[in-house]
């Protein structure tokens, strides 16, 4: 069984509005995340930051999928990590930032492959100059502790999290351009005026 974790917890700060609702080919992106990543996944999380976010996010969702919420309040990206891999039911689960309105089934197979090929802790995507992609990738349940443990000591990052984990695999993205060979999977809105680049 595999899962997918859609992070929507962000509080937008640089782009201006939540952009889980942005609309991007006619729908909102987190539709869009979550028609994508479907035919590779068996079940659906979303993680939201709060009740109010979660019932505005709702209407944009199917009924049958699942919302959980932070439990630990200005952790950002992490308390949405942990607070889905706590609800996944999988070996497995890939966490996607909901602002990748172009993530690649393909990619997201590969990764999970690798995480299972390797026995993995993760399997995270790493380009040529080292820069990581955390919310582009797949975790174990090993994640759960970490995550716990680096908002104990009131650390913050995702990366501090990664850095207790045993069996990291750094994926190569040049790998998974056969896949993708632009990788747009790893293209997100930061900005109102990365949406020109969507296109």
């Amino acid at each position: 069984m595999r899962t997918a974790i859609i992070l929507c917890g962000g509080r937008s700060a640089r782009f201006g509005s939540d952009k889980a609702m942005l609309t991007i080919d006619g729908m909102p992106m987190i539709a869009k995340v979550i028609q994508r990543v479907s035919p590779v996944v068996d079940e659906i999380i979303i993680a939201a930051r709060d009740p109010a976010q979660g019932m505005c996010i709702t209407e944009a969702i199917p009924n049958d999928l699942m919302v959980v919420y932070d439990s630990v309040i200005g952790y950002g990206p992490i308390a949405g990590i942990l607070a889905g891999l706590l609800a996944s039911k999988s070996e497995y689960s890939v966490c996607l930032a909901c602002d990748l309105p172009y993530v690649n089934p393909d990619v997201i197979d590969a990764l999970f492959g690798c995480a299972e090929e390797h026995d993995g802790d993760a399997a995270i995507p790493r380009h040529p100059d080292g820069t990581l992609e955390p919310l582009h990738a797949v975790y174990g349940r090993p994640m759960i502790r970490a995550c716990q443990s680096v908002t104990e000591s009131r650390k913050r990052t995702v990366r501090s999290a990664i850095s207790l984990l045993g069996r990291t695999v750094f994926v190569p993205t040049e790998l998974l351009r056969r896949f993708d060979p632009d990788l747009r999977t790893f293209l997100n809105v930061n900005y109102p005026e990365d949406l020109g680049v969507m296109a």
